[in-house]
């Protein structure tokens, strides 16, 4: 599942969009790593699931119903006791990071207004949902972890949370057109379009590089040299079409389906199968999760 930085941005839109000024009303836990949090937005009651399961993290307003266990975890409770009546000031995303930031207004014990965070993590078998307080320290987590010999990230109640380290890889979203000419110019000629795509930008999933390769060059795994001029200017020209659909919050839900199964969902229509599988277009992307 294509579920990038960019697909990752598109969410956070939408969610913002949804639940920014709603208060928390309820709190769940059904899963071991999924959370539900029931809020009121404006006229609206509505279910935010965060979920950091490995297999499918994501943010999104979900209606499909879970059952949620006799008795509340751990976590789960001391979500209650932070989260209860709070209000949702603004959802973050670090850029080009499967990682989202939600901060709240909450109440304390005493009735002083303090901040809390809610941080999850959709990175893949690294994913988490964190609760910090208004210091940053870490509350609680579903997952801790100890010390990474890479990273040196901890995650444990009384540390001070830290982002996970970032990709070293160039930005599709604030290269220029010259900053892009420059890196492909750079490129093995024998390296395949895609491959280029995925090992150069950040925040770009395979499914999204087979498509600008295909776009550019009639196949997904096109290599550089065979596109000769004319391929190259429109693989440049997918990359800023790409770049400037983010900027202006263009998106088209997107479900993919091969032999009436879902496969797939992206952020805008894939052509790459010419005509092997089914494109179904959604209003928004939490119904299509759903639905997925």
């Amino acid at each position: 599942m294509p579920f990038d930085a960019i697909f990752m941005t598109a969410l956070a839109g939408e969610l913002r969009q949804a639940l920014t000024g709603g208060k928390v009303d309820k709190l769940y836990q059904p899963a071991r790593d999924e959370a539900v949090l029931h809020m009121r937005a404006g006229r609206d009651n509505v279910r935010l699931l965060l979920s950091a399961s490995p297999a499918h993290p994501r943010a999104q307003l979900t209606r499909v119903p879970r059952e949620n266990p006799e008795t509340p975890p751990m976590f789960c409770m001391l979500l209650r006791k932070h989260m209860s009546g709070a209000r949702l000031l603004e959802i973050v995303q670090p850029p080009l990071e499967r990682v989202a930031v939600l901060r709240f207004e909450a109440l304390n014990e005493l009735g002083d207004r303090v901040e809390r965070r809610l941080v999850l993590e959709a990175i893949s078998h690294k994913t988490n949902l964190v609760l910090l307080d208004g210091d940053g320290r870490i509350l609680d987590c579903i997952r801790h972890t100890g010390g990474d010999a890479t990273a040196g990230r901890i995650l444990q109640p009384g540390m001070f949370y830290r982002l996970p380290p970032g990709i070293d890889k160039e930005n599709p979203l604030t290269a220029d057109r010259d900053k892009l000419d420059a890196l492909l110019s750079a490129a093995p000629e024998e390296a395949q379009a895609d491959r280029w795509l995925l090992d150069t930008f950040g925040g770009l999933a395979p499914l999204l590089c087979r498509e600008l390769a295909h776009r550019a060059g009639g196949a997904t795994d096109v290599r550089l040299n065979a596109l000769g001029p004319e391929g190259r200017a429109r693989l440049l020209d997918q990359l800023e079409k790409l770049g400037n659909s983010v900027k202006e919050n263009r998106y088209t839900p997107t479900m993919v389906s091969m032999d009436g199964r879902p496969r797939d969902f992206t952020f805008l229509p894939v052509e790459q199968y010419e005509g092997a599988a089914q494109m179904e277009s959604w209003p928004a992307f939490s119904p299509l999760l759903d639905a997925f």
